[in-house]
């Protein structure tokens, strides 16, 4: 789907403006110049919009460097490297958590709210970007502001209800979400959708595969067997509806533009703060014992090969000697500049295959892992596809030369052996640019292998509150520590 560059400039600027920002709450003096009732053809994409940034700045930059997707260098006083080194604090949370709860989930529901009675297809899709936003923070953060979180001025201390009521909620949400993109609608969006463009198919798809992946969260390295039960039966009333992501194509992403400040947020902090953030020696290393061809898009080359920097040492033995990110996460590359293009990539078709895979592979005894091995296979397809999606002819030709052989080596099959790990690492690869799920894979599987980066003994486990909603709200819960379990699923 093309975006048309007049509707995201306006959506981000109203989003900038404070349609209904933190500070909309508070101010004294009530500006004329702002609109006082939005058209909801206005608020979706700003709402939308800052999502798809969102989810490429820092929530990304936290986890993915703690997951060791990425790793940072450029000496101490370089913000990444405290961040790697797990110093995420109170106030980096800030501006993040701001832009959340104040924006994006405030904006969504004025669009339910306005729309609900006479336009519910815009009140469905509204519905379901929440329930995405709230899984994903749920999954960051635990205990969260929900059932109170709708107040606007009338309640600015809202209560934090359970991860796991939360994610019962969300359950219902999303049929919701899909009940109400099925009604007639006076209004429907259409070109204001920057997700799907008004496509009421996919926003269905995308509802059902969002709930396939918060129910797969349910089976973690200690989950009981209400865990369990609960997430089979969850898994195979999805399957039986049969309305799931059908390709790429489907693919819930934020695209970008090639203009100044309307490109891939991961592709600007690269263009703004160079030699800071580089592919991590664990996810290359990974890829390169597996000779995955996908490394032709992922990186770039250092030497003639592949290296990843080393997670915790970057702001001790400064470096840039290792590959780089390319057109994979930052778009076509041409005269030696990327374009910027490339999408946030939310949750995609790739990782709906490898989350069916591994339901097939862990239940009735992981007996069935000839299925687990058909939607293995048809995950690694996927991403082998989307890999080359901003690639050059030669760059094609070089990832997809290379699938027919993963596919036929020991790496393209679970039928034997650590089907498990196998998945997740897979799951590790196809996601990477994936803002928290990679390590929430890891963090309920124990997948990939981490060793955390020294001194510390182990790896956060949750991110900590924002230090301004602490200090308002006294029903924040106490966080003593990001390396205690605090979501439901992590046992």
């Amino acid at each position: 789907m093309k975006i048309n560059i007049k509707e995201i400039v306006f959506g981000l600027a109203l989003a900038m403006i404070g349609l209904s920002s933190c500070k909309k709450f508070v101010d004294i003096n009530d500006d004329p110049t702002r609109l006082k009732d939005p058209d909801a053809s206005l608020v979706l994409p700003a709402a939308q919009g800052r999502v798809g940034f969102t989810m490429g700045s820092d929530i990304h930059r936290f986890t993915s460097l703690w997951v060791q997707q990425f790793a940072a260098q450029g000496g101490g006083a370089a913000q990444p490297t405290q961040y790697d080194k797990y110093a995420v604090g109170e106030s980096d949370i800030n501006n993040t958590w701001g832009a959340t709860f104040a924006g994006t989930l405030a904006d969504l529901q004025k669009v339910i709210e306005k729309t609900k009675a006479t336009s519910p297809k815009y009140a469905g899709v509204a519905e379901l970007v929440k329930a995405y936003v709230y899984q994903t923070h749920v999954d960051a953060y635990g205990d969260l502001p929900y059932s109170e979180a709708i107040g606007y001025e009338t309640n600015l201390k809202p209560k934090f209800d359970g991860s796991s009521t939360i994610y019962d909620n969300l359950f219902g949400l999303i049929d919701e979400g899909i009940a109400d993109i099925k009604k007639a609608s006076l209004l429907t969006p259409t070109t204001d959708d920057l997700f799907y463009g008004g496509d009421m198919d996919k926003w269905e798809r995308f509802g059902n595969a969002l709930k396939l992946r918060m129910y797969i969260h349910y089976f973690s390295t200690n989950a009981t067997a209400a865990d369990a039960t609960k997430a089979k039966t969850g898994i195979l009333a999805i399957l039986a509806a049969n309305k799931l992501l059908r390709t790429n194509a489907d693919n819930f992403q934020m695209r970008f533009l090639t203009s100044a400040n309307q490109t891939n947020p991961i592709h600007q902090f690269e263009g703004s703060r160079p030699n800071q953030f580089f592919p991590s020696k664990t996810l290359v290393d990974i890829m390169n014992a597996k000779s995955d061809s996908r490394r032709n898009s992922f990186f770039t080359l250092q030497g003639g090969v592949y290296v990843g920097a080393t997670n915790g040492n970057g702001d001790v033995v400064v470096s840039t000697a290792f590959s780089r990110m390319s057109t994979y996460i930052r778009g076509k590359l041409a005269a030696g500049a990327y374009s910027g293009e490339a999408p946030i990539r939310m949750l995609t078709f790739a990782e709906q295959n490898q989350i069916l895979a591994e339901y097939y592979a862990r239940t009735n005894g992981g007996s069935d892992l000839v299925t687990a091995d058909t939607y293995y296979k048809a995950g690694i397809t996927a991403s082998f596809a989307s890999a080359v999606e901003f690639s050059d002819a030669a760059e094609a030709t070089a990832v997809n030369s290379g699938l027919a052989t993963y596919l036929a080596s020991a790496n393209g099959t679970v039928i034997t052996g650590n089907a498990l790990q196998k998945i997740i690492e897979e799951k590790f690869v196809s996601n990477f640019g994936v803002a928290i799920e990679p390590w929430t894979d890891w963090r309920r599987t124990g997948f990939p292998s981490l060793s955390p980066v020294s001194p510390a003994t182990a790896i956060p486990r949750i991110l900590p509150y924002s230090f301004n909603e602490r200090s308002y709200n006294p029903n924040t819960p106490a966080r003593p520590s990001v390396f205690v379990k605090s979501v439901f699923w992590d046992k």
